[in-house]
């Protein structure tokens, strides 16, 4: 019995997080309506996305099916969809990874920077506007590049040799 009551006052105070800014822990079902915390409130912990979770700010742990953030330092593990509008740092794993900004390892079949990508990509699909670091996939595309890319088909758009199959470089 002291178990259940220290869970429901657990949850409870959970769900009393609107004065606060920021949550150790965030269980989403879909944003922003069934979700521990608003969108706004950042997450500094654990964010679980069951099966979708979305917040501004996430530091620490984000894993689930699907999950989206304006700006994320974390482990991030969601089996279909990490979306980062901003800014990523860290470990980011699942089948399609869209971030703005990345700065660290991501892991998928379809791996998206808009902007620089500062770090590794792994993937089937490596797509990013500028790269610093390494791609390796079946088909690797950016437009600028200092680093390398190992792949069937590598794209480096703005190079003296824009196309390379196996391995394509740019210093």
């Amino acid at each position: 019995m002291r178990k259940l009551l220290a869970v429901v006052f657990m949850l409870c105070s959970l769900l009393c997080v609107r004065a606060a800014d920021w949550i150790p822990l965030q269980i989403g079902i879909w944003p922003s309506r069934f979700q521990v915390a608003p969108e706004d409130v950042r997450v500094s912990g654990l964010k679980l996305n069951l099966p979708f979770g979305g917040n501004d700010s996430i530091t620490g742990l984000d894993i689930g099916l699907a999950s989206t953030s304006q700006k994320c330092s974390a482990l991030q593990v969601n089996a279909l969809i990490n979306r980062v509008h901003d800014e990523f740092s860290g470990l980011q794993i699942g089948l399609v990874n869209q971030t703005e900004n990345t700065n660290g390892v991501v892991i998928g079949l379809w791996n998206v920077t808009a902007d620089c990508m500062r770090g590794v990509q792994i993937g089937a699909l490596n797509s990013s506007m500028e790269a610093h670091g390494v791609q390796i996939g079946l088909l690797n595309y950016t437009e600028f590049m200092t680093g390398f890319q190992i792949g069937l088909v590598n794209i480096i758009t703005k190079s003296q040799l824009p196309f390379f199959p196996i391995l394509n470089f740019c210093f």
